[in-house]
This record gives C-alpha cells, sequence and structure tokens, in this order.
C-alpha cells in the first residue's frame, strides 16, 4: 500500500480581506510527482510558503509523514525532510558553485560552514563527506566541470539545477519546486524533465508549480489546479485537459 507522505487539508489563507487560498486540500504519496497549476495570482506560490512554513494559514492543517506541521518554523519543517525552490533563485553569491550546493548538506550534519574551516579531525571527515555528495549531485545535474566556477560565470539554466542541487544536498523526502522550468527553452525543459523523472525513480517525492501545461502532462501523476485561491479540478493530464473550467479558466487566459 502506497503511503500517504503530505496531506494538506482545507487550507484558507486571507491578505488584508483578499482571499489568496479558499478550503484548498491535497494530497501526495510517497514517490509520485504532483503538479500544482494554474493563472498568475492564483494562489499557487502562497500554498508552497503555508506547507514550509514561511507563511500561516488561517485555518486548515499541514501533515507531514504523519505529523502535523501547521504551526512548525521553516527551519524545523526543512529539517523533517522538506526542500523548496523559489521563482527567483536564492544563492550565495560569494561562494562558487560547489560551495552553494554544500550549504544545502549543513543543515542534516553535525559541521557548521564557519566550523568546516577548521582542520579538526572529525570535521573534516565530515566535510569531505558532504563535498564528495555535493560533487555527486553535480554530476548528476551534469555540471561536475562548472563546480569551481563563481556564479558570475554560469548561465540561467545552470543556476536553476544548482539551487536544485543544493535542495537534494539536503536529503530530502520531499521536494517543492516552484516554477523550475521557468525562462527555460525547450531542449531544457526536457533535461529538466528527465531529470525529475530519474529522481523519482529513486524514491523522491516532488510537488511543481508550473505554467508548461505540456511538460506536467507528461511528468506528474496528478495535477490539481487553482483559480482564485479554490480548486477546480483535480485528475490526471487528460482529465484536466478536458475539463471545461480548466479550459475557460487557465487555458484560455
Amino acid at each position: 500500500m502506497t503511503k500517504l507522505l503530505i496531506r494538506v487539508q482545507d487550507i484558507t489563507k486571507n491578505f488584508d480581506g483578499l482571499n489568496a487560498l479558499h478550503s484548498v486540500s491535497l494530497d501526495i504519496e510517497a514517490g509520485k510527482i504532483g503538479a500544482l497549476i494554474g493563472p498568475n495570482g492564483a494562489g499557487k506560490t502562497t500554498f508552497f510558503n503555508i506547507i514550509c512554513g514561511l507563511e500561516t494559514a488561517d485555518s486548515g492543517s499541514v501533515c507531514f509523514n504523519g505529523i502535523e506541521i501547521s504551526k512548525t518554523s521553516p527551519d524545523k519543517i526543512a529539517g523533517m525532510g522538506i526542500s523548496r525552490t523559489f521563482q527567483t533563485s536564492q544563492f550565495f553569491e560569494q561562494l562558487n558553485v560547489i560551495e552553494n550546493i554544500m550549504v544545502g548538506r549543513y543543515l542534516n550534519t553535525s559541521v557548521s560552514f564557519i566550523l568546516a574551516g577548521l582542520w579538526l579531525p572529525n570535521v573534516y571527515r565530515e566535510e569531505h563527506r558532504n563535498r564528495v555528495k555535493a560533487f555527486e549531485l553535480l554530476e548528476f545535474l551534469e555540471l561536475y566541470e562548472k563546480a569551481d566556477r563563481k556564479l558570475s560565470q554560469i548561465t540561467f539554466r545552470e543556476r536553476k539545477l544548482i539551487e536544485i542541487g543544493r535542495c537534494l544536498a539536503m536529503e530530502p523526502k520531499l521536494l517543492l519546486l516552484d516554477e523550475p522550468f521557468g525562462g527555460l527553452n525547450a531542449k531544457e525543459i526536457k533535461f529538466l524533465a528527465e531529470k525529475l523523472i530519474q529522481l523519482q525513480k529513486q524514491g523522491m517525492t516532488i510537488l511543481i508549480i508550473d505554467h508548461h501545461f505540456g511538460t506536467i502532462s507528461h511528468i506528474a501523476d496528478e495535477i490539481v489546479v487553482l483559480n482564485h485561491g479554490e480548486i477546480i479540478a483535480k485528475g490526471n493530464a487528460e482529465k484536466i485537459r478536458t475539463n471545461e473550467a480548466v479550459i475557460a479558466a487557465y487555458f484560455s487566459a
């Protein structure tokens, strides 16, 4: 029997009287790829922020791995195994590529980034393990040769991959991706989609926000469509594609 990894129930969120989300519910089984789509302003990023603890819902609940996390701090949620990217990629500009990946390792180890600069034996061994893992992720993302590059020397596509790599370095149970295909060309979208499928085959659970229905339809097990903060459809790609409410609210937008 497939395990339910995250259950979001009846989430409602208002901002100064504006109803951003109204009674939104979503379940994701372990090892599945879910997708949340909808027009700009539909409430998708707010939904992610609530899952991650960056915002608190007015009502409703979020349960992750059987534990209620609705009022849990973002750092504790990350430590429990939820990692996310943002629409605008977040980086440590003063660090190179491999160091940006390694930042994700420090959440789950006893070595802080500051202590990593000390040459104590136990610190050195753990730092070595972290670096090896970071190189493995760069190899998976086909960025191995860019490890020592400054961020000013890499492309927009590579920045997106590095942010995903940093999230993967945290060894999450659930990976949340906020518009990962945004700004990419067709070849780059295909490459990233293939990597996400590989991650799923390795057991990763993924939830994606994006506008690229064509790509989402090929990789998502279930798609949820939001419009004006409310769910108007759920189901597989074919069910979503032929839903009249979705066509009116999303495809004709």
